[in-house]
């Protein structure tokens, strides 16, 4: 009789945040599920070795998804809306095509030298396109389709409500 590897309580609801969290971190599992750092490690590596989770190393965290369940480009989105600042400046960007920095700035309340970094993280990975126009650079999301899929579906996992402001806009444009 073969063994089911998610026969285990803990397993199975680690396997479940992963796979309804993708790009969730270590901590954050931990956190979430209430469950030590020590038994969330245990269980990941198990499913790891048995290739039912893939890990990502994205910049000071291992991001963790179900094998075979999530695309390259929605990975790489959803390492930056899984992070405050990325995220708000990403909704923006989708609901205000070619904002300048000081607009970003203004109406996220980023500073000056944050906003720059995270910008510069986006334009490295392709999340976002810098244009220059009229002598001042504007921002666009690269995929929009991807970026807001992925906030569509994966909308509860986010616990925002400026997510939910974002995909109900975002829904009622669409349609």
């Amino acid at each position: 009789m073969k063994e089911d590897p998610l026969e285990l309580d803990t397993r199975r609801m680690i396997y479940d945040i992963i796979e309804s969290s993708p790009g969730i971190h270590f901590r954050e599992i931990s956190r979430r599920l209430d469950i030590p750092m020590g038994v969330v490690e245990y269980h990941i590596n198990y499913m790891l070795k048995r290739d039912m989770i893939v890990a990502r190393k994205e910049g000071r965290y291992k991001r963790y998804y179900t094998e075979g369940k999530i695309g390259s480009n929605e990975k790489k989105v959803l390492a930056f809306l899984r992070k405050d600042a990325p995220r708000a400046i990403i909704m923006h960007l989708m609901l205000n095509p070619g904002a300048r920095h000081r607009d970003l700035k203004r109406e996220l309340g980023i500073s000056g030298s944050t906003l720059s970094f995270h910008l510069k993280k986006m334009l490295r990975k392709d999340v976002i396109r810098e244009e220059e126009e009229g002598g001042h650079k504007r921002f666009h999301v690269v995929d929009p389709e991807t970026v807001s899929r992925t906030l569509i579906i994966y909308k509860r996992s986010f616990m925002d409500d400026l997510v939910d402001s974002f995909t109900d806009t975002w829904m009622e444009m669409e349609f």
